[in-house]
Formats: structure tokens, sequence, C-alpha cells
């Protein structure tokens, strides 16, 4: 059978939300895939094409996101892991999951940090891709003007500015159908769960958390990242054991996107090193 044929999407109740979710590839162990603020899934549709031939990757929307639940008020990181497990947790009868590598990008990295304190038993390995450990006090007045701003109007006006960051200008330009199928996930994501993911980012401090992260992790950062920079990414992998540090050059935030073939590279290496989980050695 080839493996890039099998593909399943549906919705299972978890942490007092409606998680969606979509499997795909047949075989291998499971990865997976956790997107960034303000998108779903779907962000990493061409990667998970790619590593289903090889892995069982597993997608979902997180809460506030896509087709997820989106409850009203404040979210938090820990919450955001709970929802993880619960998603395991309840595929468990359709889809045994003992323990995966999980990969989060940006928002999804944060989670992916917490996963790493909180289910330490869940876990082969963690990447976390463009990510920080820290929301600084200095950064308050930035996340509270965004809020008040999609609160007010929408996500409209959050659009291009991400867009900016995001990736850079050269992909930008380059690429342009990539640039449509973001900007729609942005128009497309409810306010309320914009807003309260933001929260939960807003109060971000895993840093003294993260030297008991035991798995072994990679740390991935786009060599141009102005919200995830390079010294950031060194911090991380700093602070957990034995942590691996990736730069990708000409990438911004989305480095994995920009850069995919790249990030796929260093993804597969990394975890054919980490498939056994804490039980490795790092090389």
């Amino acid at each position: 059978m080839d493996t890039n044929a099998f593909s399943d999407s549906g919705t299972v109740h978890a942490n007092h939300i409606d998680i969606h979710h979509r499997t795909e590839g047949a075989d291998g162990p499971w990865v997976v895939l956790a997107h960034a603020l303000g998108v779903d899934h779907q962000l990493w549709d061409s990667a998970a094409r790619r590593l289903a031939s090889r892995y069982r990757v597993l997608r979902y929307d997180a809460r506030g996101h896509g087709k997820t639940s989106a409850p009203h008020g404040p979210y938090t990181l820990f919450q955001m892991a709970d929802d993880v497990a619960g998603l395991l947790d309840a595929l468990a009868p359709l889809a045994p999951i003992q323990r995966v590598h999980f990969v989060g990008l940006s928002m999804g990295g944060m989670v992916a940090q917490v996963m790493g304190v909180r289910y330490p038993q869940r876990l082969l390995s963690l990447t976390l891709c463009d990510t920080v450990c820290h929301t600084p006090i200095a950064a308050h007045a930035m996340w509270d003007e965004r809020i008040g701003q999609v609160e007010a109007h929408g996500m409209a006006g959050m659009v291009e500015p991400t867009l900016q960051r995001w990736l850079t200008a050269p992909y930008r330009e380059a690429h342009p159908e990539v640039v449509e199928r973001i900007r729609a996930l942005l128009l497309a994501t409810v306010p309320h769960g914009y807003v309260g993911a933001c929260l939960a980012i807003k109060a971000l401090d895993t840093r003294t958390a993260l030297a008991r992260i035991a798995c072994p992790t990679l740390v991935t950062t786009g060599e141009e990242d102005a919200g995830a920079p390079v010294e950031v990414a060194r911090e991380i992998a700093s602070r957990i054991p034995n942590a691996r540090l990736k730069v990708i050059p000409h990438a911004a935030h989305l480095a994995p996107v920009e850069q995919e073939e790249a990030f796929l590279t260093d993804l597969d290496e990394f975890l054919g090193h980490a498939g056994c989980g804490s039980q490795c050695e790092t090389p």
C-alpha cells in the first residue's frame, strides 16, 4: 500500500473541547505537527505529505483555531498541552499511540516545551521550530495592542504584518500561492480564539523548566527570524540537556515552510537518532 494514500480526519472530544485532527501515512513512528498562532493544521500540508511516506503523521487544530472549539476567555499553554494529551488518549482506541515525535512551530513550539515537562512519558523527541521560551514584560504592550486590534476589527488588520514577519520578501515574491494560502488561514481564524491564544503566549515563561526536558530535542530557527531570533534559539538549546541547534539560512519565522527541504533534511537526520527516545545516547 502506498503510505501516502492513507489520510483520515475527524473530531474527538477531549479536555472539554472538540479537537479537529488529521492523520496520514500507514507505517512508521508517530510524528505530531503543531501549528503557529492564527492558522491551523493546514500550515503543515506540504511537509506532512512528504513525512507521510516514512512516518504516521498526526496534525490537529489548536484550541481556538481551525475546526477545533474556540472557547471565550484566556487560554493557557498548560491547557493547550493537556489538549494534546487528551487528543492522543481519545485516538487510542482507533490508532494506539504510545509515544510521539512532537514537532511544534512558533506557538506549537511553546506547547511542545510544556509537553516536554508535563508529559515526558508521551514523547520520543521534541523539535522546537522558530519559537521562544519567555515573553518579556517589555513585549506585553505589543501583545495588548494586537489583542485590542483583533477584538475591535477582527483578523483583517493582522494579516499583512504577520505575513511580513513570517516570510522573507524574496520568498513572498517568488511564492505568491503559498502567501495566499496562509493569508486565507489567518483570515479564517476566529478572533476570540486568536485572542485566547495570545493571552497564553503573553504569559509564557518556560526558562527554568527547560532543564527538566529529558527526551532528545532539536531546536531550529530561521536565520532571519526577528520574532524568534537565533540568540533565543541558542538560549533554549542551552537550557535543555543535550539539545541540538540548527539555524536555517534564508528563512524568517516560518522556516519549515520557507526552506522545507533544508528543514526536512535536518528533521529526518534528527528523528533517525531520536527513534528510541530518551534511552538513546545523543551522538
